[in-house]
């Protein structure tokens, strides 16, 4: 698949984070075998899209709080998997594109960032026409604004693949060669982590139900 095409996809799944739809099609168990439909191979989507699933589970981006943008970087890793999943070297590609995701993540965070400081001008924009009422205008802005994060997840999203669609294969082939056998621990590994924050969110459900439980009690 054209790299300017997967982009687009990557990014229009992306306003289903916090812009659009609202429907849960941006979290990795959904988009990652939605681009592994699309790039011929489902199931791995379907695994990466379980792996990166644990991963992010408990980084909600919950009122002002900004967290590392774990959907968008998920989807990049996927896609770089996916693009390369006919190399000789599979575990070396997905430790490769796992730590590319957690560089995604971050700068995704910084791109939301940005993006909510011009989404509170847009907002002031917005009550302007209100205060005028300028009804007609109000949809404009909100469909300028969804627009506005498409092209910043799609230069983001771009970026990284194209470059990595110059360079990527021959780094894989090259870490592959000495290191692919070793490099058999990056599934159970990423799964482990994953597991370890699954773990804590539960934990963590657990201590407010009983603390909720001695209150009432008490």
């Amino acid at each position: 698949m054209n790299i300017a095409i997967l982009s687009a996809i990557i990014s229009f799944l992306s306003l289903d984070i916090t812009i659009a739809f609202q429907v849960l099609i941006s979290s990795p168990l959904f988009a990652c075998p939605i681009l592994g439909w699309l790039l011929g191979d489902v199931w791995l989507g379907f695994e990466l899209g379980f792996l990166f699933q644990l991963l992010w589970l408990g980084r909600i981006p919950a009122g002002a709080y900004i967290v590392p943008e774990g959907n968008i970087a998920s989807m990049v890793a996927a896609g770089l998997v996916l693009l390369n999943h006919e190399t000789a070297f599979p575990h070396t590609t997905l430790m490769l594109a796992f730590l590319e995701g957690i560089l995604v993540s971050y700068l995704g965070a910084l791109l939301t960032f940005f993006y909510r400081k011009l989404n509170g001008r847009i907002l002031d924009f917005i009550m302007r026409e209100v205060d005028f009422s300028h009804f007609k205008r109000i949809p404009l802005l909100e469909a300028a604004s969804g627009l506005i994060y498409f092209l910043m997840v799609y230069v983001l999203t771009y970026s990284f693949l194209r470059v990595n669609e110059l360079f990527l294969p021959e780094i894989i082939r090259i870490i592959g060669r000495l290191f692919e056998e070793q490099l058999i621990v990056v599934k159970p590994i990423i799964m482990g982590i994953g597991l370890a924050f699954v773990i804590q969110l539960l934990r963590e459900a657990v201590r407010k139900n009983l603390g909720k439980k001695i209150e009432k009690t008490s």
